[in-house]
C-alpha cells in the first residue's frame, strides 16, 4: 500500500515541479504561436496541425506518466533534467515561431538563429516550410 501512496505523491510532485510547469507553458505558447504563424503565412494545413497537436500532447503526457516510476527508483533529478531538456527544445520552437511572425526580437539574436538554420539546412539538406518549393516541371 505504501508503494501506491508513494507513486501518488511522486505523480503530484512531478506535475507541480517547476520544470514540468515550464514545459506546459512553453508547449501552450508554441501551439498558439504555431497556429498564428500558419494563419499569418496562409499555410494552414489541418493534417500538419493535427500532427503538431498530437506531438505536443505526447510531449506532456509521457513525462507526466513516467515521472512517478523514475522518482520511486530514486532518479527524480534525472527526470527533472530530461524534462528541462524537453523544455529547452520547446523554447527553441517558440523562438522560431516568434521570429517567423515578425514579433520584436533582437536583430543580433535573429541573425544567430537564421545562421544556425542555414547551417542545419546545408548539413541535413532540408527545406524550411516557409520557403517556396521549386516546381519539378520547371526544370
Amino acid at each position: 500500500m505504501d508503494v501506491f501512496y508513494n507513486m501518488a505523491h511522486s505523480f503530484d510532485k512531478g506535475l507541480t515541479s517547476l520544470t514540468y510547469l515550464t514545459l506546459v507553458m512553453l508547449v501552450f505558447a508554441d501551439l498558439v504561436l504555431g497556429f498564428g504563424r500558419a494563419i499569418v503565412l496562409r499555410k494552414f494545413n489541418s493534417t500538419i496541425g493535427l500532427a503538431g497537436i498530437t506531438k505536443h500532447v505526447m510531449l506532456l503526457i509521457i513525462p507526466m506518466m513516467l515521472y512517478p516510476f523514475v522518482d520511486l527508483m530514486g532518479y527524480s533529478t534525472v527526470a527533472d533534467a530530461a524534462i528541462a531538456f524537453l523544455a529547452f527544445s520547446e523554447a527553441g520552437s517558440v523562438l522560431e515561431n516568434w521570429i517567423a511572425l515578425g514579433l520584436p526580437f533582437k536583430p543580433k539574436w535573429r541573425q544567430f538563429f537564421d545562421e544556425k538554420k542555414l547551417e542545419q539546412k546545408e548539413r541535413v539538406g532540408t527545406i524550411h516550410i516557409d520557403e517556396e518549393l521549386t516546381n519539378e516541371n520547371d526544370k
